[in-house]
């Protein structure tokens, strides 16, 4: 269990740093597209706009791979929040992970398809090959699947221990959640905003 939160440490760093460093490229040549298109700047460079969606769109897929890791991504936790804790809840939990692991799987068969299938070259970059700009999504959907196995497991073995793997997840979210300001402040808000709730309907 080491060796595997010690590679995801890895992982997830790389994804950040790979997303934080696309994310400064599209930054630097939204720059230059302003720039050059001034009146008195004669350069033109027609290859920025495909550039900056090449680099754009690897910074959204790592970026995704990197909140599924985390649990960042955005999810409608309504049964599951309602029923944490229960033994419906496990079963929600195996369901939901067993749906988003076919999910990523499905999107990482057709991600690789499309790179397979595709020939053509980029419009203003013909050295680059179009699979490069579509590279992205397998690899993404890749990672995405191994943590969703993760979950998968995670949520069976919650089933079999009746609910400690559950108990150990939360111990250790309200551990970060203690040591993240931005978290506490979010958290904060949300009870302020359950207590105007309930007085409200009270």
């Amino acid at each position: 269990m080491k060796l595997w939160k010690k590679f995801e440490e890895i992982v997830g760093g790389i994804m950040r740093g790979l997303s934080a460093a696309c994310l400064g490229i599209v930054f630097v040549l939204f720059i230059l597209n302003v720039v050059t298109r001034l009146p008195f700047i004669p350069y033109n460079p027609t290859w920025v706009d495909e550039t900056i969606q090449f680099f754009l769109v690897w910074t959204i897929f790592l970026g995704a791979a990197e909140l599924v890791r985390i649990h960042g991504h955005f999810v409608v936790d309504i049964l599951t929040d309602k029923f944490h804790g229960t033994g419906m809840g496990r079963i929600l939990a195996v369901l939901s992970n067993c749906l988003m692991l076919l999910t990523y799987a499905v999107i990482f068969y057709f991600g690789v398809r499309l790179c397979l299938n595709s020939n053509a070259t980029m419009y203003t970059l013909p050295f680059m090959k179009r699979s490069y700009y579509y590279s992205c999504i397998p690899v993404s959907a890749f990672f995405m699947m191994l943590y969703a196995f993760r979950d998968l497991l995670l949520s069976i073995w919650d089933i079999a221990t009746k609910g400690k793997v559950t108990q150990q997840l939360d111990m250790e979210k309200a551990a970060n959640l203690e040591e993240d300001d931005d978290a506490k402040a979010i958290s904060e808000a949300a009870e302020h905003l359950r207590e105007d709730k309930n007085k409200q309907n009270g």
